[in-house]
């Protein structure tokens, strides 16, 4: 028996998770919108539209409380004292974290959350006010046109595009039909000569109202003879005929070939619009279920990720190939093949250079899906520490490498939520200080050289050194005489420490101690770093520096005890020579006079014996910049400039932080990728020994050695 049928419906369930959150994220951002903007009709349509779509969606895939549930909100929202309830926009809230807790635990087949307190508002939400009747003439009023689905009004789209009229017909059905029920039926065979439906509300099997049947054909003939043919006695009491105006070619959308086949499998609702063209709040506009373009492919990052490690195994062949050329020209350097070979191989450096940028783009997404979310989480963080903010994004169009942005997402979460809790005073004081009322939180992003900068500032208190200074010797985190001797950029760093905190008193948000230092963590471990900038009374902003990938890096190439080592290029500020006479000690650490400031130093290899043949001995110091921070490491000697494909290392190969990754050159060496931030940590904590270095003792085995040439270990991403 195959398997086939399984295949498919958990294929259909991922693609329904996916776009899922892409409509729950829209929900928010209207339901923010219609806070603002109470009782607009058009927002609440949107709104309408976004849950009838996942109410289908969901029915499709067999999940049949969450569709139950936008039922419910459906049906509500269609009703004119919904349209019109003051707290539409919380009702609205509250059903997008209701419907997110319901795909979570169908996504880990977990229990269901319960939807009592959504059903309570949506009661709620349909209750006449007392004293209050509905008249026929309101009632009339609150009916809304239908929305018709994607697949709908794609048809509608080819329909005109055959020459045919379209049009909406709306038949009402007769209070005293005995069999009002079977009156969708003969109207459809009524039809049946003269023209194609389209769709009809309701559909076969809803529990909807059947006081009216709406339907949308394609006919060439006149909407006189339509209407003549649906006025059926004792069934039918009234027909209105409209013709539909198709929208405009541009906006036509395709619609995902993997839902095609459950476009009926959503009960709609018959109270619904049809947007006209041009119409920015369209169901064809981003409000609506999110649809592809006809040349847009649903890839699995996965695939994308073995291309990307293919385009690495291939520039270690091309570091092999290059390496094999110089051997042969330094042997036979007037052969008449030379010149060939040396063409062939810059053409295809060329050609996998441009592979590996493009398999690279394939990977980078815009920010702005990770930005999405912080409207809402500003909302509900100021909503619930009783303050006003407000929060303005730019730069949402910054390509990042997918991966990245997936991780980054926790530590950017931590930040915002800061800012609101810690940095941003309440609106009473930001009065008495001069400042507007309502604080503003700034999101941007952009490109700097090979980095992505994303910057979280915010207008408010700022970050007192002197109270950060005192907090951290309360808590025992450095000493008295190590706080003096910290500048201002280093005792900012503190707040990164894990179990500081800066909170007077501890909430439900902030005071634990918990969040900054789960920032710098996830930003060592993606090769980037985090700093901040501040001034009291004024504003802070954190800034995170990440790369554009995690795969493939520019890295200079060092030895130290023979042994061959490597770090990320863009982290090298500059390369000093130096004596060993030059390197003094202070404080047990070794520093060095470099121009006009102090510069302490790491050093990765054993330290050499005293004496006047030592003190003369050359060394090379590497110029590390992280963030604020300026360090050296002495080194022995460099070996040049390298593109490096990251391989990973389990802890059985190295066991130490120090260490992020390995690579293989063109002939075969093994190169050990050096983490410098988890460096730079080492040596803020711990006072090295004389004689001994940071890294000094790590080795690889034969065998991991081969399992690397082999390219058996997969590239970290």
């Amino acid at each position: 028996m195959t398997q086939f049928p399984d295949e498919r419906a958990a294929e259909m369930r991922e693609l329904f998770f996916e776009s899922a959150q892409e409509l729950l994220q829209s929900l928010n951002e209207e339901a923010l919108k219609l806070e603002k903007r109470p009782a607009d009709a058009e927002l609440v349509r949107s709104i309408r539209r976004i849950v009838h779509t996942l109410k289908g969606d969901a029915a499709a895939c067999s999940f049949r409380e969450l569709s139950n549930a936008a039922h419910e909100l459906e049906d509500a929202l269609a009703l004119e004292s919904a349209s019109s309830h003051g707290s539409l926009a919380e009702v609205a809230f509250t059903a997008a974290d209701t419907f997110g807790a319901m795909l979570a635990a169908y996504r880990r087949k977990g229990k269901l959350p319960s939807s009592a307190p959504l059903a309570k508002m949506i009661r709620e939400l349909t209750q006449q006010p007392k004293g209050k009747k509905r008249s026929k003439k309101s009632a009339k009023a609150a009916v809304v046109p239908v929305a018709w689905t994607e697949y709908e009004k794609l048809a509608i789209q080819n329909a005109v595009s055959a020459g045919k009229n379209v049009y909406h017909l709306t038949a009402a059905i007769d209070p005293h039909c005995v069999m009002p029920i079977a009156a969708r039926q003969l109207v459809l065979n009524a039809l049946a000569p003269l023209a194609e439906v389209l769709g009809a509300r309701p559909e076969a099997g809803s529990p909807a109202s059947t006081q009216r049947l709406e339907l949308l054909v394609a006919s060439d003939k006149s909407s006189d003879q339509l209407s003549a043919r649906c006025r059926i006695p004792t069934v039918i009491s009234s027909v209105v005929v409209e013709l539909v105006k198709a929208a405009e070619p541009n906006a036509r959308k395709a619609v995902p070939a993997e839902l095609a086949g459950h476009a009926t499998a959503s009960p709609a609702s018959p109270h619904q619009t049809l947007p006209e063209s041009g119409d920015e709040h369209s169901a064809i506009g981003r409000a609506s279920h999110p649809v592809l373009a006809e040349n847009i492919l649903r890839v699995d990052a996965e695939r994308i990720d073995s291309v990307l490690n293919l385009v690495g195994e291939l520039i270690i062949g091309r570091s092999m190939l290059q390496q094999a050329f110089t051997e042969f020209a330094r042997h036979v350097p007037k052969d008449a093949l030379r010149g060939r070979f040396s063409d062939a191989m810059a053409f295809q450096s060329r050609v996998l250079s441009d592979l590996q940028r493009s398999v690279m783009k394939i990977r980078m997404v815009p920010v702005e899906q990770l930005f999405r979310r912080f409207p809402r989480m500003v909302r509900d963080v100021a909503k619930q520490c009783g303050k006003d903010v407000g929060l303005m994004m730019s730069g949402q169009d910054t390509d990042l490498d997918k991966g990245l942005l997936d991780v980054v997402a926790e530590p950017l979460t931590h930040l915002v939520r800061n800012a609101v809790s810690h940095g941003i005073e309440s609106a009473e004081e930001r009065v008495r200080n001069g400042k507007p009322a309502r604080g503003t939180i700034h999101l941007t992003s952009y490109h700097h050289g090979n980095q992505v900068i994303v910057e979280v500032t915010d207008d408010g208190v700022g970050i007192d050194v002197q109270k950060v200074k005192a907090k951290a010797l309360e808590k025992g985190l450095v000493t008295s005489e190590e706080v003096d001797r910290l500048g201002e950029a280093e005792i900012l760093a503190l707040v990164f420490r894990p179990g500081f905190s800066t909170a007077d008193e501890i909430t439900e948000i902030s005071g634990r101690g918990v969040g900054l230092d789960v920032v710098q963590t996830v930003l060592h471990r993606l090769k980037g770093s985090v700093e901040i900038e501040t001034r009291v009374g004024q504003r802070t902003t954190f800034r995170l520096k990440l790369p554009l990938t995690l795969a493939i890096i520019k890295a200079l190439l060092f030895r130290v005890e023979q042994r061959l080592y490597a770090v990320a290029l863009n982290a090298v500020a500059e390369i000093a020579r130096a004596r060993e006479s030059d390197v003094h000690q202070v404080h047990n650490h070794e520093v060095l006079q470099l121009r006009d400031r102090v510069l302490p130093l790491v050093r990765l290899g054993r330290a050499p014996g005293r004496g006047a043949q030592a003190g003369s001995e050359k060394i090379f110091v590497l110029v590390i910049s992280m963030g604020e921070r300026k360090l050296g490491m002495i080194v022995d000697s460099l070996e040049g400039e390298e593109e490096l494909v990251i391989k990973a290392l389990d802890d059985q190969t190295v066991a130490t932080d120090l260490i992020s990754g390995a690579s293989i050159l063109g002939d075969g060496r093994v190169v050990l990728i050096v983490n410098l931030p988890a460096i730079v940590d080492r040596h803020g904590k711990v006072r090295p020994e004389q004689g001994e270095g940071i890294v000094s003792g790590i080795l690889l085995s034969h065998a991991d050695r081969k399992s690397l040439r082999e390219g058996t270990a997969e590239v970290r991403l």
